[in-house]
């Protein structure tokens, strides 16, 4: 049977099987609607099909033909007529040969064929190419045709749908070829062919004549062929529609029609031959079920009736639990079960046996002899009849048969089946309600709304949650698409109304009653605007913004933009209430988002950035009726797997790359069914398959592994495979992997089991079936849920996959002295290897996973480190690296239960997730190191290559010990911390400049590279005397600069400015946030008093410092919200970065009270903080280069009113330096001893100097004049670095590196040479290099220079640039080649259609359309490449500045250009 191969034109769908083809988007799209059937054409069949559907808004129609390219290897154009190569085609009325029109008017007009009419074609034996329209032949049209080729169809222009019709061998008798006759008779499975033909002329022009003349019989006999399977005849009744290689049927309107189902077998039964049918689909509607038997009719013949039971000789039919022959009851009660009381899944079969007699068997178990004195020669015959809709022939399967008698046993015996309690993150996870706005449309398993016809429509778009919304539950939204026509944009808020109950407005603020929404920057309650100025606008969303609401156990609603608190937005909301949004104007589709969800690469919540890379690989969303998807997609089961053990078929969510192992881990099992998991591969689409209740039922383009077993499309192909899946067990490990050159292998534990068949095509699909015994997977790279109470599994943490290079992230680290070294804890285990004095831990060949221990307890201050000394990059999953009070055991096999660990990016805690982060741990590779330190307030901070992670460890006790668990990829690790107190990184870390500090490895004490050289006034002092100069008594004190600050016009809502001194807060408790201004500077800080207090409201002030311009800031509802670079400090918690950590550091200013001052400094180490002028200690913080601190104060709570202290009298500070004499200064005698001197106490190389008793007045010469009694002279020190000084290094140049360290990219794509600033000022006053003078469209970038690891010689090359999206360079840099513009979308090179080849890039950056990618409020990022691309190697374009080409062997990357910018 014919049908259209799953590869086809990128705007066509395959339905029926993939024997209709149908046209998408056909209003406004007429062409990329080519399809190739999957198997060649046979000789002298017919190949036609049927025009279902035409639309009357486009010229042209369909073209058909042939192409000798396989399916898998072609290339699909936007019209057919465009192929090139081994295409034989009729388009119109004409002939096209390799895309050139070669007869301009052969036939009849295929553009004018109307619905239902067909065409086709006829590839002879002699190579000659025929076209025929409805049955009639149009004559040859073309010659010498190649011995293999496909069919090929073009749903062009006005042809929108097409059915392959009559794909069977039928007579060839072409009376426009030749005379004669050609007779095909098919008896007994022999073929005899006997052709006749008399003298006979064919013309086939004016201009050119063939001349054939046969005179000749010819009588062949061909060896008999391999039996086909036993398959339904393609007559049949007339509501059936057959598929699956007509192995299934399936009654049409079954809701509809009852009856007109009637199937019979194609061939008859042979003696002792089992004709057995799975039932595969039931309906509760009608009485009676499906009905069996045998007829002695031939099909071919056979005048179809209503119901089988109608006819009234020649058959024998089981009806309910009874015998009809011919229509009339011949045994009320046979056997033991009534075929109306069967389920789906289970069989029915029948025999004739060799003495004539008749057997029914149900699910293997034969009921004994129903007839007797059977006539040889009869047909199966099934009935689907009633309730029963579909059927599948099928082989016997004793293991199913078991499994089946098992389920009756248990359902006859009335067992107590234990209900099992799904876990929570399914069920409780919010999703859409299946009833919305007549415009709208609930897909992705309910996770995603959109409106189909968005281009059409504006309204009727309310979408509501299944469930009502738990007190403080987010319910929050990502925009996913948008469309520019209308006005208006997306709505949200809450309401009481159910979706089932809920008449749907055409826009939720039409809803007059328990109605609370946010729509443009208002709030409406009921239909009544009640605040017309709330928060951000929503009309001004893009695509990747969240919105969404909170109603508070207070009954406050508030509403989230982008995560920020826009503040309350209503009071006294009911606690039962739904989330609703309204997808109106110009939203078109959104998805729900919440803590499962991972901050994909290609999405704008991603945690660090679009180029960290994530294991994308999930189940799929399409899954046997029987299974269920959970956790973000990683995890797969069966809820009920006590009651039901077949209909768990899951595939994987996309197909597998080459060599990629698709690895699942066995989380439970039941020991109630026989067989076990099944796992395979499959070439066909997900979405395309009949799911069948078996994995190994699946007929088409189908390899599976059942027990030891290899299937092929149904048929056991290999029966001794080494692997046995029937004998694994719990936490057993298994996967599949396609080779290079094609082979599937599986996998056991992470070893290879062998080569278990070869699969000529690619994109395979994996295959898992939840069968029998085995209940729940998960994919080696995630955490499995907690098992239900049916299974009773004791489940932990399973493996990471790696698939990809390291994160890379460069840290400074001072040197450490040589103190105790930390080690591991030595204890007898087969399962690693101790060495170096336990400082490295090696897992033992052949152990899955190893759990090693510090020696000694995690100590406040102290960094606990280990770095990757072994990868095995065949194996999934990586190492698993946390803290637990438990104390080490000899006899630890896996982690302790109340271990707090990170692996892969999750953090997890007693086998739950607890945060999602990013990067992922799987990008790690042999080097990187992982740390872990515990701050003085009890919490704990990890690292990776000295770059904090963004966790927050769960509260803990405050003994642990540091626990590693070395599984997948992860064999050896090594120690590469001391024991010694240290702060944590933030807080120890420190770039320096040219002054640099060095031990003195003699005396111990830290010696400077400065040098003080006295300048003497010559009119007073003799030149020729020397001072003594005493180092210890040197004092740095800058004079700061008197400066007046004032509060910013920008913000909160709630906030009243007097004077700009005075801020006051008018309402609520919160919105209070005001700014100061200017910026800081170092050593300066602002003062603010406490003028009121309402002793109403808990809490009270809260201050700190934020980095950015303030008037571009989005200012939160509580300053403890803000997530961009800031410092903040309450009460009971500090805020760095805007992660949050408990702290009683600044206790204080919970009891405040009128007249307290209260103010911060920001001092060159971190931020103090100043109550009451009692300074308390330096908080860690550094801000971002670049960018102004400015200091912010919060009137929250309690604090409604405060003032700026401004100091009007400030007193000169002065200088305290020391005595010294003429002829010290002379010799420029430098004593050593212990001077200390802070890192940035020496920016100048004028610091003044004066003695004690003196004062000291600057002067324009740069230096001090010093009065001692009469004398007077100048002092002027000056730097000599131990290293070469530098110039000032460009802020904006830091802040890009800055930037670049947080994409962590491997170093190792990057040159040693120093980056390339073209900012403004740098690009005016550098001599910049060729191409920059060249361009100015450079000016802005920084240009990172990258390796030619091709070793390509690039001197004659030219210079492109490439523009790209920061979720695809790390992709780029690793496969070293650009992206088409279908892989950039998608951020990956998968996926790639074979028409999109063309690379696009540049020859100048102002041509480069860039795709920003906002990293923070009021800023956003760009990045592009350049490139060098080999000259005659591209095409320029005629109409716009661009150059294309196909071969990516002719790009060489040569730097990575990163800018940023405010907006």
């Amino acid at each position: 049977m014919a049908y259209f191969h799953f590869r086809c034109g990128d705007r066509v769908t395959l339905q029926n099987e993939n024997c209709t083809a149908v046209r998408t988007n056909y209003e406004s799209n007429f062409d990329h609607g080519v399809v190739i059937t999957a198997e060649p054409i046979p000789n002298d069949v017919l190949f036609e099909i049927k025009i279902d559907k035409k639309a009357n808004n486009w010229s042209g129609g369909v073209v058909i033909g042939v192409t000798e390219v396989q399916p898998s290897l072609f290339d699909f154009p936007h019209c057919a007529t465009r192929l090139n190569h081994s295409a034989w085609l009729m388009s119109g009325y004409s002939l096209v040969k390799n895309g050139i029109t070669i007869v301009e008017n052969y036939g009849q007009n295929l553009d004018n064929l109307n619905q239902d009419e067909r065409v086709g074609l006829i590839k002879t034996s002699e190579g000659d190419l025929i076209f025929l329209i409805n049955g009639e032949s149009q004559g040859v049209a073309f010659e010498g045709l190649p011995s293999v080729v496909y069919g090929v169809v073009d749903l062009y222009g006005n042809c929108v749908q097409v059915t392959i019709a009559s794909p069977v061998q039928r007579e060839h008798n072409n009376d426009d070829c030749m005379s004669g006759s050609s007779v095909l008779a098919i008896e007994n499975d022999n073929l005899n062919v006997t052709l006749g033909a008399d003298i006979s002329e064919l013309s086939l022009s004016s201009s050119n004549s063939l001349d054939i003349r046969m005179d000749m019989n010819v009588s062949l006999t061909l060896p008999e062929e391999i039996p086909r399977k036993l398959c339904f005849h393609e007559r049949c009744g007339s509501l059936i529609k057959l598929s699956n290689e007509q192995r299934t049927a399936e009654r049409r309107r079954p809701l509809d029609e009852f009856n007109n189902g009637v199937v019979m077998t194609h061939r008859p039964l042979r003696d002792a031959e089992l004709f057995e049918i799975r039932i595969d689909r039931l309906v509760d509607k009608w009485s009676g079920s499906i009905e069996m038997g045998i007829t002695t009719h031939n099909p071919a013949t056979l005048v179809f009736p209503a119901t089988m039971t109608n006819m009234r000789s020649g058959t024998i039919m089981m009806s309910g639990c009874g015998i009809l022959t011919n229509g009339k009851g011949t045994r009320r009660e046979y056997g033991d079960f009534n075929l109306d009381e069967l389920s789906e899944g289970d069989r029915v079969g029948m025999m004739r046996k060799v003495n004539g007699n008749l057997h029914y068997f149900i699910n293997g178990m034969d009921q004994g002899i129903a007839a007797q004195c059977v006539p040889q020669c009869v047909w199966g015959v099934i009935d689907l009849y009633g309730m029963t809709i579909k059927v599948s022939i099928v082989e016997r399967d004793e293991r199913e048969e078991q499994n089946l008698m098992t389920r009756r046993n248990t359902r006859d015996q009335q067992l107590q089946i234990p209900e099992s309690k799904p876990p929570t993150d399914y069920y409780d996870r919010l999703t859409f309600h299946p009833n919305c706005g007549s415009h709208a449309q609930v897909v992705n398993n309910g996770r995603t709304a959109h409106r189909p016809n968005a281009a059409d429509d504006f309204n009727n778009g309310v979408v509501l949650t299944t469930r009502p919304l738990k007190s403080e539950e987010m319910f929050e939204i990502r925009l996913d698409r948008v469309v520019t026509k209308w006005a208006g944009s997306i709505e949200i808020g809450v309401t009481t109304h159910s979706p089932t109950d809920l008449e749907f407005p055409f826009t939720m603020t039409n809803v007059r009653s328990g109605t609370w929404m946010m729509t443009g920057s208002g709030i409406m309650h009921n239909g009544i605007t009640v605040q017309e100025q709330y928060g951000v606008n929503l009309d001004r969303l893009q695509v990747g913004d969240r919105v969404g609401v909170i109603r508070k156990n207070n009954g406050y609603l508030n509403f989230y933009v982008n995560g920020v608190d826009q503040g309350m937005a209503s009071s006294n909301v009911p606690e039962r209430v739904y989330g609703v949004i309204d997808l109106y104007g110009q939203a078109v589709e959104a998805t729900i988002v919440d803590v499962y969800d991972y901050g994909s690469p290609d999405t704008m919540n991603s945690s660090v950035s679009n180029t960290t890379l994530y294991s994308d690989l999930r189940f799929h969303h399409v899954h046997g009726r029987n299974a269920m998807i959970i956790n973000n997609g990683l995890t797969a089961w069966r809820p009920q797997p006590l009651a039901e053990f077949n209909g768990g078929i899951v595939f994987s969510s996309r197909p597998l790359r080459e060599g990629e192992v698709f690895e699942i881990t066995i989380d439970s099992m039941v020991d109630r069914w026989s067989g076990s998991i099944e796992l395979g591969v499959t070439a066909v689409r997900p979405d395309e398959i009949d799911l069948p209740s078996t994995a190994t039922d699946l007929g088409r383009d189908t390899w599976m592994l059942s027990g030891c077993s290899v299937i092929e499309n149904g048929v056991t192909i290999k029966s001794s495979y080494p692997c046995d899946l029937d004998t694994l067990e719990v936490n057993a490990r298994i996967g599949v992997m396609q080779t290079a050159d094609r082979a599937i292998e599986f996998f056991k534990d992470g070893v290879s089991q062998g080569t278990a068949c070869v699969v000529p095509q690619g994109n395979l699909y994996a295959v898992v079936d939840l069968y029998g015994q085995c209940a729940q997977v998960s994919i080696a790279c995630a955490s499995p849920v907690a098992a239900t109470p049916a299974v009773s599994a004791v489940m932990e943490s399973c493996q990471r996959s790696e698939t990809s290079a390291s994160l890379q992230a460069a840290s400074v680290v001072q040197a450490t002295s040589e103190l105790d070294i930390h080690q591991f804890y030595e204890c007898p285990s087969k399962a690693y290897v101790l060495s170096d004095e336990r400082r490295i831990a090696t897992r033992a060949k052949d152990v899955l996973q190893s759990v090693v221990y510090s020696a000694t307890q995690l100590c406040q201050d102290e960094i606990f480190e280990v770095s990757l000394e072994g990868l095995q990059p065949h194996l999934a999953g990586t190492l698993c690296f946390g803290v637990t009070p438990t104390p080490p055991s000899p006899n630890t096999l896996s982690l302790p239960p109340d271990t707090a660990y990170i692996t892969g990016n999750e953090l997890i805690y007693k086998n739950q997730v607890q945060q999602i982060f990013a990067p992922s741990l799987q990008w790690l590779r042999v080097g990187d190191r992982v740390g872990i330190v515990r701050t003085p307030d009890s919490s704990l901070k990890t690292f990776v290559n000295g770059e904090e992670l963004p966790v927050i460890f769960p509260r803990l006790p405050d003994v642990l010990y540091v626990v590693i668990d070395m599984r997948g990829s992860c064999s050896s690790v090594q120690v590469v911390s001391r024991r010694m107190t240290i702060s944590s990184p933030i807080a120890s870390i420190r770039l320096q400049d040219s002054l640099e500090l060095m031990v003195d490895q003699e005396t111990g004490v830290i010696t400077t590279g400065i040098v003080i050289e006295p300048v003497i006034n010559e009119e007073v002092e003799d030149p020729t005397e020397d001072h003594d100069l005493q180092p210890d008594k040197i004092h740095h004190s800058p004079i700061p600069e008197l400066v007046k600050y004032e509060f910013h016009d920008n913000h909160g809502r709630n906030i009243e400015i007097t004077n700009r001194s005075v801020a006051r807060r008018v309402a609520s408790y919160n919105q209070g946030v005001v700014l100061v201004q200017p910026a800081l500077r170092y050593n300066q800080g602002v003062h603010v008093t406490i003028e009121q207090v309402d002793k109403n409201w808990s809490s009270s002030l809260m201050l700190g410092v934020v980095c950015g311009l303030p008037e571009r800031l989005t200012l939160p509802g509580t300053l403890l919200s803000f997530k961009g670079s800031c410092c903040i400090l309450a009460h009971d918690w500090i805020s760095i970065n805007g992660v949050k950590t408990r702290s009683n550091y600044a206790q204080r200013l919970q009891g405040l009270s009128i007249g307290d001052t209260v103010g911060v400094v920001l001092t060159e180490d971190g931020l103090q903080l100043v109550i009451n002028n009692h300074p308390e200690e330096i908080v860690q913080w550094i801000p971002r280069p670049g960018l102004g601190a400015y200091a912010v104060f919060d009137l929250y709570g309690q604090c409604t009113q405060v003032k700026i202290q401004h100091e009007e009298d400030e007193e000169e500070k002065v200088v305290e330096v020391v005595d010294f004499e003429k002829a010290d200064l002379e010799a420029c005698e430098k004593e050593r001893s212990s001077l200390t001197l802070p890192l940035t106490s020496c920016t100048s190389s004028n610091i003044p100097v004066m003695t004690n008793s003196a004062t000291a007045t600057n002067t324009s010469a740069g230096g001090v004049m010093v009065t001692s009694g009469n004398a007077v002279s100048f002092a002027k020190i000056s730097i000599t670095p131990l290293t070469p000084t530098k110039q000032p290094p460009c802020q904006y140049l830091l802040e890009c590196c800055k930037f670049k360290k947080s994409l962590l990219l491997p170093d190792e794509y990057f040159t040693t040479d120093e980056p390339t600033c073209y900012c403004t000022n740098c690009y005016r006053t550098k001599s910049l290099d060729v191409e920059a003078l060249k361009d100015e469209s450079l000016i802005g970038w920084v240009k990172f220079p990258l390796k030619n690891l091709r070793n390509l010689s690039t001197d004659k090359w030219h210079t492109a640039y490439y523009p790209s999206k920061l979720g695809t360079i790390r992709c780029i840099l690793d496969k070293g080649q650009l992206l088409t513009k279908e892989q950039m979308q998608y951020c990956n090179l998968i996926g790639q259609r074979h028409d999109d080849i063309q690379v696009v890039f540049s020859p100048s950056m102002q041509h480069c359309l860039q795709e920003p990618f906002k990293i923070e409020p009021g800023k956003e990022a760009l990045g592009a490449f350049q490139v060098v691309v080999k000259p005659g190697a591209y095409s320029v374009a005629r109409d716009s500045p661009e150059w294309s080409t196909k071969e990516t062997g002719a790009i060489s990357l040569q730097a990575l250009l990163l800018q940023l910018r405010t907006i």
